[in-house]
């Protein structure tokens, strides 16, 4: 196996368990990190040069939110969140994505055509319109505390998740229609193969390596769905708000510090103090860049190296050309110059 490819693969594996290490250890090692705000910034004359929130020079790496919190420490805390729950939502996908693969390959032809066109709908809509609409009233329930937020972040991921399905059902089940099409399949149903024989000796085998390079694309996918959500204020675990007076804007909070709420609670100042919207964003960059890394380097483990020993030709010597008929003598000549080399 190439060292490249597991430098490339390990590394950013490594990368991303510590982060979520970090993200563990953090609330114990320091259980005030979100509790303990800087009011202000004194020069060594005691004047106050500088009040929340500090910039990155203020307060560095990445300066502080509103009230003063150091906001490297609270993106840190909530890596955890946004890392799991895209890892969950991304393996649901896969789950229902090759069921209903699977039901799809083996569907007749006259229900197969109707499928088709019904689930091609869904990808010309955004997807963060859908998730939108099938989340708005969850939302609703969740800030009249008609709900609770651990149960909010279950029904957000099992709808992320499902959102996807019929697109990513078909793409897999047509992919299984063309395996399927392959002689030693053919020659399998011949000898009485069933279709739970060929799932398990067949497709199962065939598509696993194809469904852990899918995995990691759907992560990145489920990252950048989690921005646009973000935008639109829904954000996993839901967000708190406290009404604004006449001239000021209901202030936004979220108890768990995911990456999308850091984005939601701050894109009205991208103007005024862009830090607090940039920083969230950079973690989500270099989490989709991992991802990607991961993606790539499994692509040519598990794929690409597949498909060149499949297609490897067998040597043939070059003296011997087709359609030219060749006695024993030549033969012999040719096995005595090999046994001279």
């Amino acid at each position: 196996m190439n060292k490249k490819w597991i430098l490339g693969l390990y590394l950013p594996l490594s990368v991303i368990a510590l982060l979520i290490l970090a993200s563990f250890l953090l609330p114990i090692l320091n259980p005030g990190f979100d509790e303990d705000t800087v009011k202000y910034l004194k020069d060594a004359s005691g004047k106050i040069y500088a009040a929340p929130p500090y910039s990155p020079l203020e307060m560095p790496p990445l300066g502080s939110e509103k009230t003063g919190l150091n906001l490297f420490s609270l993106l840190i805390a909530g890596a955890k969140y946004t890392i799991l729950a895209t890892i969950a939502i991304a393996f649901l996908r896969m789950v229902f994505g090759f069921i209903s693969g699977l039901i799809y390959t083996f569907l007749p032809k006259v229900v197969l055509k109707h499928v088709k066109g019904l689930a091609e709908v869904f990808q010309f809509i955004p997807l963060v319109i859908i998730v939108y609409a099938l989340l708005h009233y969850v939302d609703q329930a969740y800030q009249s505390a008609a709900l609770e937020s651990n149960t909010y972040i279950i029904i957000q991921v099992i709808a992320i998740a499902i959102v996807i399905i019929p697109s990513l059902g078909i793409y897999m089940g047509e992919e299984m229609k063309l395996f399927m099409h392959n002689e030693f399949i053919e020659a399998s149903r011949t000898l009485g193969g069933t279709n739970r024989h060929l799932i398990r000796t067949h497709l199962w085998p065939q598509f696993l390596r194809h469904s852990i390079v899918l995995f990691s694309e759907q992560i990145s996918q489920t990252l950048a769905l989690l921005i646009q959500l973000g935008i639109l204020t829904l954000t996993l675990g839901g967000l708190r708000y406290l009404p604004g007076g006449e001239d000021s804007e209901p202030l936004y909070f979220n108890v768990n510090y995911e990456w999308a709420s850091m984005i939601s609670m701050n894109t009205n100042a991208i103007f005024v103090t862009p830090w607090l919207l940039v920083a969230p964003l950079l973690f989500f960059a270099i989490l989709i860049f991992l991802f990607n890394t991961i993606s790539s380097n499994l692509k040519r483990m598990l794929l690409e190296t597949n498909e060149e020993g499949q297609g490897r030709k067998k040597k043939v010597d070059k003296r011997v050309k087709p359609g030219k008929t060749y006695s024993q003598q030549d033969f012999d000549m040719i096995r005595l110059e090999k046994k001279s080399v």
